[in-house]
């Protein structure tokens, strides 16, 4: 009896999806686990005010706590560190690996009137928070005019 092969031919189209996918896979480096974007990572963040404070909180899942820094330096916040993911071990065999890794460092400007002194930076569930109370406002001071005898 004669086995006949059981491999196919790919269709034009199930090529043509496989020479995308592997384009993607050279630009972005995301299927293969290879990185071109020099294990760079770009967490997400929000800033918003109210009356009293700034807050800044930053997406950091699956970073330490203790390998973030966080500087206010001339009123510029700086939120810096670094994000590993398990994917780098070459005895497994990944099939797609999109989680990004790498150092990373975002600044945000804001106005001076920050009360350095008071800032804090609390880490909870992934996310990074970190609270810039404003400085209070300097009311006018009213001088009392003494009499000279």
């Amino acid at each position: 009896m004669n086995q006949k092969s059981c491999t196919r031919s790919a269709t034009p189209f199930e090529e043509f999806s496989t020479d995308i996918e592997r384009m993607f896979e050279s630009l972005l480096g995301r299927t293969s686990g290879r990185s071109t974007l020099n294990d760079k990572y770009t967490p997400q963040l929000d800033v918003e005010e109210s009356a009293g404070e700034y807050i800044v909180s930053v997406d950091l899942p699956g970073v330490k706590p203790e390998d973030v820094k966080v500087e206010m330096d001339d009123g510029r916040l700086t939120i810096s560190g670094k994000r590993e993911v398990s994917s780098d071990d070459k005895s497994k065999s990944y099939h797609r690996v999109e989680r990004t890794k790498g150092v990373f460092s975002r600044i945000v400007a804001l106005p001076r009137e920050v009360d350095t002194e008071k800032i804090d930076a609390r880490y909870e569930q992934g996310v990074l928070h970190v609270t810039l109370p404003k400085v209070a406002e300097k009311q006018p001071r009213k001088i009392e005019v003494r009499a000279h005898s």
